[in-house]
Order: structure tokens, then C-alpha cells, then sequence
């Protein structure tokens, strides 16, 4: 009679597996929910950090040869635009020799534009002759 006892509770029923599995996918699936906004906020912060480092390789190459056409060219500036698309921006730009205009959709919504003149911010227009609206 006590070996009966020991067999019988010996490991977990395929009834109690189940409601444990259950209750482990509820819960990452909560996770993984509320996890999508800070995501999205990821995505912004790095398209903005890189729209930042197009802005610097545009005036590192005015302060070379007094222009701004030539930025495009650099690979610092290609890599920032890359990985700035890469997050889920839209990059476009608008330069001349003398003022330039960059700016990208953000994944969690709106843009985010900068410009030689300085202007830097969220924008829903973009660029207007090469200022951010």
C-alpha cells in the first residue's frame, strides 16, 4: 500500500502541465504587449541620434571646402543615413552649397527634421527650402 502512494504522486499530471504552460504564455505574451511602445521609443532615439550625425558630417565637410553638396558623399554620412533607414526612418534631404534641410518619419509617429540654420525638433512637414517646417 505504500508503494501505491509513492507511484502515484511521483510526478506532475499532464492536467497541471498544461495549466502551467497556460499561464507561462498568458504572461510573456503581456510582456511582449507592453514591450512595443519602448521599442518604437528605441527606433526614434537612434533615427534621431543618427539624423544628428548626418548634421555633423554636413558641417564637418562645409568647414573642409565651404559647401555642403559634398556631405552626401561621405561615409560617415552615408553610414548615419543607412542605419537611420535601417531603424524604420524615412530620410530625406535637401541640400545646396550653402544650407541643407534633413529629416525622417519616427516608427512611434510624427518627424524629427534639423537643418544648417540650426533648427532641430519634431516636425510634421519636413523640409521647405531646405528649412524644417
Amino acid at each position: 500500500m505504500i508503494q501505491n502512494l509513492a507511484k502515484k504522486h511521483s510526478g506532475f499530471t499532464l492536467v497541471e502541465l498544461l495549466v502551467v504552460i497556460a499561464i507561462i504564455g498568458l504572461l510573456s505574451t503581456i510582456v511582449l504587449v507592453s514591450f512595443g511602445p519602448v521599442r518604437n521609443q528605441a527606433r526614434d532615439t537612434a533615427i534621431k541620434a543618427n539624423l544628428s550625425q548626418m548634421r555633423l558630417a554636413a558641417e564637418v565637410q562645409y568647414l573642409n571646402d565651404s559647401n555642403y553638396n559634398n556631405a552626401v558623399g561621405r561615409a560617415d554620412y552615408t553610414a548615419a543615413k543607412a542605419a537611420a533607414n535601417a531603424a524604420g526612418g524615412a530620410v530625406v534631404e535637401s541640400f545646396n552649397a550653402v544650407a541643407f534641410c534633413i529629416n525622417s518619419t519616427l516608427p512611434g509617429g510624427g518627424g524629427w527634421c534639423l537643418d544648417s540654420a540650426g533648427r532641430i525638433g519634431s516636425t510634421p512637414a519636413g523640409c521647405t527650402n531646405r528649412i524644417c517646417q
